[in-house]
């Protein structure tokens, strides 16, 4: 989207340095035709999705009949995002907790990310709050088209009752394919691009006690930061719930 101005508040949106801003690298080199900018929320979506295949790996490699520790937390995680999408899809929750659960985990870590000094949050991108905006619409569609066929799925976009369907057709095509992918992606980014803006000026804000220790002003921010990271990822995995049970029908709910 814009170009911004790392770790500075003057010019352009004010953000925290990154491990990018440390390499003996020109900041304005190009990498496969992209700005350093444009690749840093490439790089650490790469590094979650890395970071959370090796986790599940070790996690489940030696499940045991009476959980403990690290297991036990993670069969409580599973149990909460069950009975969450179980509430929307009802009997077909089973086939699609795997992609609601893992694009709330997903989006959970990016957002929570760049309260680790020196990362980022991918999803203050909105290049990539699209990207999973692209996922739920084809996913939305697809399991729409192949549960109620073309013509089913047709006649649901017309809407009821029918005598209206000249009116209610452009409304539902506009609905589906423009003013939902855009609010879905557009309410993950700016929430989060809002609260990183204003937590990084807060700590720009802050004063030195002795002119060497900064004092936390900005603590507040960094809880409020936190819950809006949380919430967020849970209101982007609710919708996606919400649209693909919509898609496929209240039969299945």
């Amino acid at each position: 989207m814009t170009e911004e101005t790392h770790g500075s508040s003057s010019g352009g949106v004010p953000e925290l340095p990154t491990f990018f801003d440390l390499l003996p690298i020109d900041k304005h080199a190009e990498i496969f035709g992209l700005t350093l900018h444009q690749l840093l929320p490439i790089v650490m979506s790469m590094m979650i999705i890395a970071l959370l295949g090796i986790f599940s790996m070790i996690a489940t490699s030696n499940l045991k009949k009476i959980p403990g520790g690290v297991q036990a937390i993670l069969e409580l995680l599973v149990e909460a995002l069950d009975g969450f999408v179980k509430s929307i899809l009802g009997k077909m929750s089973d086939k699609f907790l795997p992609f609601v659960g893992t694009l709330f985990l997903y989006i959970l870590i990016m957002n929570l990310i760049g309260q680790i000094p020196l990362l980022h949050s991918p999803t203050t991108n909105y290049n990539t709050t699209l990207a999973l905006t692209l996922l739920v619409f084809v996913a939305t569609h697809y399991y729409g088209l192949k549960h109620n066929g073309p013509v089913k799925y047709v006649k649901h976009m017309m809407g009821e009752p029918r005598w209206m369907s000249p009116m209610l057709f452009p409304l539902h095509i506009i609905s589906e394919f423009l003013t939902r992918p855009l609010s879905l992606s557009m309410r993950l980014y700016g929430n989060l691009m809002g609260g990183h803006t204003v937590l990084s000026i807060f700590i720009g804000l802050s004063p030195l006690l002795l002119g060497l220790i900064p004092i936390p002003i900005h603590f507040p921010f960094v809880l409020l930061d936190l819950l809006l990271a949380s919430l967020q990822a849970f209101i982007f995995a609710f919708l996606a719930s919400f649209y693909i049970a919509g898609s496929i029908g209240e039969k299945h709910l």
